[in-house]
């Protein structure tokens, strides 16, 4: 079975069917879903970046203002990730060969294995090394925000 065989029974689905055969609102519904849900994950995201790299709310112990920040985030995560599943099952081949929904998912992953393996640990605790916390942060922002560009581009190309 082919890529193309299955991106085709994907779309023929009865729920990529109903997506895609539905008013044009309830897409544009899902895109709103889906945008609000990456903002709430990126604000959550900066939040808690600012007072790991010491630039902000220093008042407060990184492990009590991880905690809810962190729920907003996850909250985000799963808004975009549902509304953007939705998405992609009303058109699977025009999504799965786009440059920038396949530079998204990189992004992606690399994001959620940053965010897992790095950026938690050093959430989680009251003092960490500064060079590893920057290096940490940097990169999951970038992963992150390149998420959020490549998920533009994706109507652009």
């Amino acid at each position: 079975m082919s890529i193309l065989q299955v991106l085709n029974d994907i779309q023929h689905s009865s729920i990529g069917q109903l997506i895609g055969e539905s008013n044009h609102l309830v897409i544009a519904a899902l895109q709103v879903v889906h945008v609000f849900g990456v903002l709430l994950l990126l604000a959550s995201l900066t939040l808690i970046s600012l007072r790991l790299l010491g630039l902000a709310l220093s008042h407060w112990s990184l492990p009590s203002l991880s905690r809810e920040p962190g729920r907003l985030l996850w909250i985000g995560l799963g808004l975009a990730a549902g509304s953007g599943v939705l998405m992609f099952i009303s058109g699977p081949a025009h999504y799965f060969y786009n440059r920038a929904f396949q530079i998204k998912m990189v992004c992606l992953l690399c994001a959620l294995a940053v965010h897992t393996l790095g950026f938690r640990r050093l959430a989680a605790r009251e003092s960490c090394r500064p060079l590893l916390t920057r290096a940490v942060v940097g990169l999951s922002l970038l992963l992150w925000f390149s998420v959020g560009i490549a998920g533009r581009a994706i109507g652009f190309i």
